[in-house]
């Protein structure tokens, strides 16, 4: 499973058909994707990067259950269209993507922009019968996905602590990318499971137990 991942973020290329994730396969890959951004969250308040608050800290405080089932239900079958529905590079389903990223504007409303100014690039594109390497909307993609989790941070100075950037996002980056592995061979209901999976074991516990 690692070397396929691996193989599609060197090399992606879409299949002629999607084909069913296995129960083994699935499980697997969140093993995968857990071992790596567990220890890196870690490295995180190593670094001191927990000075930056986490909304996400405050909403469970007071919001706990409701927030989680937000994240764990809501939030893939949002994300998932906008960020990884395109990447099957239908007309559709980036029109799909435009309409709904309004939904994820935040203070850094730019983002938000840029990434409109993406999709609208890839339509352009296509439109053109010119479509970008699928690798080059893969890792934009997975980039823009990990940009607008900035807006978790509150009070986050982007010009000042531009150098935490990668630091704060690297995790959602590495998400992005393994959700589009998922998304391109098993397609976008899978990716969506594969997220919603990730996000309660990710914030169960931290509601549980009080740390995120």
């Amino acid at each position: 499973m690692l070397k396929k991942v691996i193989d599609f973020i060197k090399n992606p290329e879409r299949p002629e058909s999607y084909q069913p994730i296995s129960a083994k396969d699935f499980f697997t890959l969140l093993g995968l994707v857990l071992v790596v951004i567990i220890p890196y969250a870690f490295l995180l308040e190593k670094l001191d990067v927990g000075q930056f608050d986490n909304a996400l800290e405050e909403l469970l405080e007071n919001y706990k259950w409701f927030v989680v089932a937000g994240v764990i239900v809501l939030a893939p079958l949002i994300e998932e269209p906008i960020f990884r529905l395109h990447l099957d590079y239908k007309k559709s389903s980036i029109y799909w993507g435009m309409g709904l990223s309004i939904l994820v504007i935040s203070e850094f409303w730019f983002i938000s922009l840029a990434f409109l100014g993406y999709l609208f690039f890839l339509l352009m594109k296509i439109k053109d019968d010119q479509p970008p390497k699928l690798k080059l909307i893969v890792f934009m993609s997975a980039g823009f996905f990990g940009l607008v989790h900035l807006g978790n941070y509150t009070g986050f100075d982007w010009v000042g602590k531009f150098y935490y950037v990668p630091l704060l996002v690297g995790a959602q980056f590495v998400l992005g990318l393994v959700l589009s592995y998922v998304r391109i061979n098993h397609g976008i209901r899978a990716a969506m499971l594969f997220h919603g999976t990730y996000n309660a074991l990710i914030l169960i516990p931290a509601a549980i137990f009080g740390e995120i």
